[in-house]
């Protein structure tokens, strides 16, 4: 058994529940964010999607019950095929401090490398920044996103010698054509705006965001704004990591 939240968007997430029983995988929809959270902490349900309830009544709570976690969106990737994970893509999911910000980036980039590993895929790394390499000394928001993110390419290679990983400032394109399966954004507000670019205007499938995190925790989150699909492929993904 595995419950969507219901909450806006209340006909997509209908939709997605039609299509999951037809398939035979039984699903509760939970009005109520907190009893969504307890059903899935008790172990009375397999997994969890967010659905259509709110951020803001949802992700506070669940981390009062499990601590910290990383939330990283799950993306085909348009050019192969493949999946890959955007993180963070939530205002609130690293620090606004640097020194935190950066650790909470090196955590997310070695959490996400071990997920995909379980899944039988091989990581390769790319760091976003503000600008290309050679726009250093243009801008101080975007000098700033360079050298930090030159300073977590130092740090994984130095601890972390056989992951694939590289920076080559703000050419996601790039990153993608070439097949690279985590994206590192600045921050979670520009990560939470490719996300939406990428899923809500140009229509590329997602399966929502995983929670990374110590625990082993089944809870997916996605957009109030998601079609039916999104919810739909959420729970498929819990169900068998059906990812292709």
């Amino acid at each position: 058994m595995y419950a969507i939240g219901l909450g806006n968007n209340m006909d997509e997430v209908l939709k997605a529940e039609k299509k999951l029983r037809e398939e035979g995988i039984e699903v509760e929809l939970i009005r109520d964010p907190k009893r969504l959270v307890d059903k899935l902490i008790r172990g009375e349900i397999e997994g969890a999607v967010r659905g259509s309830l709110p951020s803001s009544k949802v992700i506070p709570y669940l981390k009062s019950k499990i601590g910290r976690f990383y939330r990283t969106s799950i993306l085909k990737n348009p050019f192969t095929g493949d999946i890959f994970l955007l993180s963070p893509v939530g205002v609130d999911d690293i620090s606004e401090e640097e020194e935190e910000r950066v650790e909470d980036k090196i955590k997310i980039i070695n959490l996400a490398s071990n997920f995909l590993r379980s899944v039988g895929i091989e990581p390769k790394v790319a760091l976003l920044s503000g600008g290309r390499l050679g726009d250093l000394g243009r801008s101080k928001v975007v000098d700033r996103t360079i050298l930090e993110a030159e300073l977590i390419l130092k740090h994984i290679k130095k601890e972390n010698k056989n992951l694939e990983i590289e920076h080559r400032g703000i050419l996601i394109e790039e990153y993608l054509k070439e097949g690279y399966n985590i994206i590192i954004p600045m921050d979670g507000i520009s990560g939470n705006l490719i996300f939406r670019c990428l899923a809500l205007v140009c229509g590329v499938p997602g399966w929502g965001a995983i929670l990374l995190s110590e625990k082993n925790v089944k809870f997916i989150d996605t957009s109030r704004n998601a079609d039916w699909k999104r919810y739909y492929n959420a729970v498929k993904f819990l169900h068998n990591f059906n990812i292709k």
